[in-house]
Order: C-alpha cells, then sequence, then structure tokens
C-alpha cells in the first residue's frame, strides 16, 4: 500500500525521500521531516501540537502510538482510503514546512514556486484548521509570482 504513497510523496516539489533512521522511508523538504513510513501499513507524521489535536479530534488519525504528548501523529493504513488520508496528512505537514521556507530569502526556487494558499484552499480543511494554519504562516505566503 505504501508503494503508491511514496511515489506521490516523493514527486512534490523539493521533497527528498530517503531511509529513516528507525527503518522505512522518510520524507524531507528543505531538510526538515514532515513524515515518514515503517513497512506497509504505518506513516508518521509531525505537526505543531494543536494542529495535531485538530486532525486527532477530526477523526483523520491518531496520537502517535509511542509519543502521545508529541506533536506526532500515527496513521495506520489499513486499506486504500487510509492511503489517501495518510497523503493528505502528510501534504498538511510539508504545506506548513514549505511555508516556513519560503520565508527564507535563501529558498530554493521549487520551494518559492509552492502556492501554498491555493493548495491549502483545494485542500477542504476545516475552519480550525485552516485558522491555525493562517496563525501558523502568518498569513503569508509566498508564491511564485512573488518572488
Amino acid at each position: 500500500m505504501t508503494t503508491d504513497l511514496e511515489s506521490a510523496v516523493s514527486a512534490w516539489p523539493g521533497v527528498v525521500a530517503g531511509p529513516h533512521r528507525f527503518a522505512g522511508t522518510e520524507f524531507t523538504v528543505g531538510g526538515r521531516e514532515f513524515g515518514h513510513v515503517h513497512g506497509t501499513r504505518q506513516v508518521d507524521i509531525p505537526f505543531p501540537k494543536g494542529v495535531r489535536d485538530a486532525v486527532v479530534d477530526e477523526g483523520r488519525t491518531s496520537k502517535h502510538h509511542l509519543y502521545p504528548d508529541s506533536g506526532w501523529v500515527t496513521k495506520y493504513l489499513h486499506a486504500e482510503s487510509d492511503v489517501e488520508q495518510a497523503v493528505w496528512l502528510l501534504r498538511l505537514s510539508y504545506l506548513l514546512h514549505v511555508a516556513a521556507l519560503q520565508r527564507r530569502p535563501d529558498a530554493e526556487e521549487a520551494i518559492r514556486a509552492v502556492d501554498v494558499a491555493a493548495e491549502t484552499a483545494a485542500m477542504d480543511l476545516s475552519a480550525g484548521l485552516r485558522e491555525m494554519f493562517a496563525a501558523r504562516t502568518g498569513g503569508r505566503t509566498r508564491r511564485a509570482s512573488d518572488a
């Protein structure tokens, strides 16, 4: 099940997929890990705690299986719909990292070109997640046309 997930996530601008220190595949953007896969049935994704709480409260995932008090979540993959949800969660984490990277003057062009505002608008975020995302990104996202 994770082959399609890994292919999809690896194709996003600026993403590097490589071995994770605890086995599996790690995804990074700008040197920042935004998630990893263990085996074929488990995806772990870091979020700020407020975002973690929201995605857990919305029933999209569960708290991390080993570190429930952290900002990490664990998405178990039992069906294709779980894979789709894991990709959605990874995309949310990715966009949070991209938005932060875009504020850096040395951001790579591939990162600068991501239209975070348009991407999050297309994600069907809850009102709470949309507010948290705007607060975490300062409501500022840089598009390629702003560069």
